[in-house]
């Protein structure tokens, strides 16, 4: 017992430093001014920025070549495109020359200068982003080392009451300030995280206080579930494609189908794990879907590490302590949004971008319409069974 504990505690310092070695990596100094002997040729770099109402997150991808051409991949929310432009290195500033009849313009006059050996600043009309220098094996290794950590932090946020204190009470308070400091604007990301977080919070409470008595707080918990879906669905409509509008009519469906949270309860064992006994693995399922579905949509520049995040919790509620997803989803959700506001360029230079058309967004959003139809079909054939049930036997 004592080796565990003392395991637990070392991974959850380890969990820390990283937090603390991904802040000096985000605060990188800035070199403008210093000279930079790079050769783009060959190399591959990617960036990611908050798009205007409509757009959601855009990724850009650059594929540097010889004879002055680089393939050029935009992302967003109703755009997907690759195309050929010309490139030139002027010293510590790259020019990218579209074509007039291109699509992609978004380089056109804008300034791209060197101010690191792996990073580009874009600068045009007051709008700044980062690009970053990528490498496949690192990246991948993230999204790996993404999974297993927030599996961990799970895992201790169960056995440890201290931590949970930690994460979501302390921190999101003395980290606000670094948090600010990075500019993130786009307000669906700073409303996921605090609500996430307060989530958390209010999980806490149900385990190890006796908040988890109280009818509101059984009510709150399902409703941070139902509020942080509804969050997502304003997005899906706000874009106003087709995908996104399947996918919105997905969480909706998610919503009106959560039932028993009268059942939400802190359980009695060492763990004292909130459980949701309602909470069946089908519903699971069809939610995990939805939510990749949507991130891919609207953030193609997180979907890959979000996939990893909608695992972390699924894993660990299905085949660990069944009952725990919701805990599990708080835990594992607030923990990775806090890692990419502490750290952002850590996540962002190493996304690993999925395969993306329209063709496949509109297959993604017919599987998670088609997903939470099916389950709200069962659900509410169900309930009308039962209802029959009951006033055949009055």
């Amino acid at each position: 017992m004592k080796f565990r504990t003392k395991s637990l505690f070392t991974a959850m310092c380890s969990l820390l430093l990283m937090i603390a070695s991904g802040c000096s990596f985000a605060a990188a100094e800035d070199t403008t001014g210093q000279s930079f002997a790079i050769d783009l040729t060959d190399s591959i770099w990617q960036g990611t920025r908050d798009g205007k109402p409509g757009e959601g997150s855009l990724l850009y991808r650059f594929e540097f070549a010889e004879n002055n051409q680089v393939q050029i991949t935009k992302q967003s929310g109703g755009f997907n495109h690759v195309e050929v432009q010309t490139w030139q290195q002027q010293g510590d500033s790259v020019v990218i020359t579209p074509a007039a009849d291109s699509l992609i313009q978004d380089f056109a006059g804008a300034k791209l200068s060197f101010f690191a050996d792996e990073r580009i600043r874009f600068e045009l009309e007051g709008d700044s982003f980062i690009i970053h220098k990528w490498y496949k094996v690192r990246s991948f290794a993230h999204v790996i080392l993404v999974l297993l950590g927030l599996m961990i932090l799970n895992e201790i946020c169960r056995r440890f009451k201290w931590s949970n204190y930690l994460l979501f009470f302390i921190l999101p308070i003395v980290l606000l300030p670094l948090w600010s400091s990075y500019g993130v604007t786009y307000w669906f990301k700073w409303v996921k995280l605090y609500s996430v977080v307060s989530a958390a919070a209010l999980f806490t409470l149900i385990r190890f206080t006796k908040v988890g008595n109280m009818k509101w707080a059984k009510f709150g918990a399902a409703a941070f579930l139902a509020i942080n879906i509804s969050e997502a669905v304003m997005q899906d409509f706000s874009m106003g494609n087709m995908a996104n509008v399947l996918n919105a009519i997905g969480g909706i469906l998610s919503i009106i189908t959560l039932s028993g949270w009268l059942m939400i309860h802190g359980d009695k064992s060492k763990e004292q794990d909130m459980i949701w006994p309602a909470m069946t693995t089908f519903w699971i399922v069809a939610y995990d879907v939805w939510n990749i579905v949507f991130v891919y949509l609207n953030f193609p520049g997180s979907a890959t590490a979000q996939l990893m995040v909608l695992i972390s919790a699924t894993i660990p509620a299905l085949f660990i302590k069944k009952g725990t997803w919701l805990q599990a989803r708080a835990f594992t959700l607030a923990g990775s949004f806090m890692y990419y506001f502490t750290n952002p360029a850590m996540f962002e230079s190493n996304v690993v971008m999925m395969p993306r058309n329209d063709e496949l967004m509109l297959a993604a959003g017919a599987a998670s319409f088609i997903i939470n139809s099916i389950y709200a079909y069962m659900f509410f054939s169900k309930k009308l069974q039962q209802r029959r049930l009951n006033n055949a036997t009055a």
